[in-house]
């Protein structure tokens, strides 16, 4: 198999899992909706920043891994950077925390 082969697998792969993750968050914020009620959905799931920082984090590391795959190299430095910033801000807990 290719390099370009496997790009191209790679790619129909990360598709197909966006169209599937658009579904589970659709059927999550169904749920939360049921839970919680058509008006207060979007007051009931408030993130901290810590939460945000995390999910940001999650998705820099799948962009690295998939720039990194590409041999996208500078474009990896630059996410490189970002995610220790964010580390080291979730380590010294420079964060506001709870935003209530």
């Amino acid at each position: 198999m290719t390099k370009k082969i496997m790009n191209e697998l790679a790619d129909i792969i990360i598709a197909k899992l966006e169209v599937k993750q658009a579904e589970w968050d659709d059927e999550f914020h169904n749920s939360v909706q049921d839970l919680y009620g058509k008006e207060s959905s979007k007051e009931a799931f408030v993130m901290t920043e810590e939460e945000a920082l995390i999910g940001e984090l999650a998705r820099l590391q799948t962009l690295l891994m998939i720039f990194e795959n590409k041999e996208e190299y500078e474009k990896a430095a630059i996410l490189l950077s970002k995610l220790n910033a964010i580390k080291t801000k979730l380590r010294k807990g420079d964060y506001d925390g709870d935003e209530d």
